[in-house]
């Protein structure tokens, strides 16, 4: 199924009809680069939503059920969770990406100094910081490691630090130096990259990845004394358009493009809603819901939500999630996983939320199931892990990869906007 931009009086909806006009466009200056993701291989529910829950500090309050006819799989013992787990070619692009184990996160080529590095592309923060040798050994072990010292173009920011903090668990901070940093041919020659002398024991495990692209907003850079620019917002005045956009597919197949808009990539309108940049996020606006048919409902915890490529599952207001479970035949909160699982041969609703004032985004019941989690030892039959999870009552909704999969967005410095439409 499509994801369906559905405008208000097309569902009989108290929504007005107009989208939010889109910016002008600024006289090209024929520059634009992609950087491409591959299949998805494994996919753990329960780990990539403590992984959400740590990047934000929410803490996790749990009154479910304890199962005595589940039994969980452990993820690094069992395959049979695998999604797409053989590699397939990435789509045409000069920057390819793999998905990492437990389908939390996608990483990608870069060249810094040049020496290649694989990181994360993260548009829920905005620090870019790498392992290096400056780093404690531990933490350089299982990793490709950064050396300063190789690098003709690097240089110390004298006196500058950086200290980024996910959630209690996850953590980088340290010196920060300036260096050429070549992200799919597009470069910027001052760079500004965390060089991290203490990191959490997450981002030393995760061997995948090497450091962080932040592509949220420069007003919560932690670098001091002086904050500094994203990669995005330093590389933005020499593209076409200083937007980036993202095509991710239900497979985990997907592309994200920076500097043009490929009207090949959806199909229909695309609605323009308004960002909100003071909190640093691309957020907008999210504040009535629907599960399938039903009616329109208010979000009153959580009114707003933030588009996050750094997050894999969609984290909702409680009383978005619970109402949406309540129609899912053999839904339960878990506490051996920490969410809602449900046999995985139900079908699930649809469900609709508002992104801006005007307009329904409706992701297919079809695409919000998030992997394989356990077995009802009494049936014998699978158990699924459900991508739509709580946010425990945090004031921001974080829309994931589970929201984004399902649309084509564009991520727009003017104005600042997000743009929404119907993949092609």
């Amino acid at each position: 199924m499509r994801f369906l931009i559905s405008l208000a009086l097309l569902l009989c909806l108290s929504y007005d009809a107009l989208a939010v006009p889109a910016p002008s466009r600024p006289q090209r200056k024929g520059r634009s680069f992609k950087v491409d993701r591959i299949r998805r291989r494994v996919a753990h529910g329960p780990s990539a939503l403590r992984k959400a829950y740590a990047k934000y500090g929410i803490v996790p309050t749990h009154f479910g059920l304890d199962l005595l006819d589940f039994e969980p799989i452990d993820p690094h013992q069992s395959s049979s969770t695998a999604v797409d787990d053989v590699a397939q070619p990435a789509e045409t692009g000069a920057v390819s990406a793999s998905a990492v184990q437990g389908g939390a996160e996608f990483v990608s080529p870069v060249t810094i100094g040049g020496q290649k590095v694989v990181m994360d592309f993260d548009t829920g923060s905005s620090d870019m910081w790498v392992i290096s040798t400056n780093s404690p050994a531990a933490a350089q072990q299982g990793h490709t490691v950064f050396d300063p010292a190789k690098s003709t173009t690097f240089k110390t920011l004298d006196g500058a630090t950086f200290n980024i903090t996910y959630g209690d668990q996850s953590f980088a901070n340290g010196i920060v130096g300036m260096d050429t940093v070549d992200i799919g041919g597009a470069t910027v020659t001052n760079q500004a990259i965390g060089l991290p002398t203490q990191l959490s024991q997450t981002f030393i495990e995760d061997t995948a990845s090497n450091g962080l692209v932040g592509l949220a907003f420069s007003n919560i850079n932690t670098v001091r004394p002086q904050q500094q620019k994203t990669f995005f917002d330093n590389v933005a005045a020499s593209l076409d358009e200083p937007v980036m956009t993202a095509s991710l597919k239900a497979d985990g197949t997907g592309v994200y493009e920076f500097g043009t808009i490929d009207q090949t990539k959806f199909q229909g309108n695309m609605v323009n809603v308004s960002v909100d940049p003071t909190n640093g996020f691309w957020q907008f606006q999210s504040a009535e819901f629907a599960v399938g048919n039903g009616a329109l409902q208010q979000i009153t915890t959580a009114p707003t939500a933030i588009a996050d490529t750094g997050t894999t599952l969609m984290l909702s207001s409680p009383e978005v999630v619970m109402a949406y479970y309540s129609q899912v035949q053999g839904a339960v909160l878990a506490n051996g996983v920490g969410g809602f699982i449900y046999p995985c041969n139900t079908q699930l609703p649809d469900l609709s939320v508002a992104v801006g004032g005007e307009t329904l985004a409706t992701i297919p019941g079809s695409l919000l199931t998030f992997s394989q989690v356990g077995v009802n030892t009494t049936t014998g039959q699978p158990v699924c892990f459900g991508g739509l999870q709580s946010n425990q009552g945090s004031s921001l909704q974080i829309y994931g990869d589970v929201f984004l999969k399902s649309m084509f967005v564009v991520f727009d410095k003017r104005g600042p906007s997000l743009g929404f439409a119907s993949p092609a």
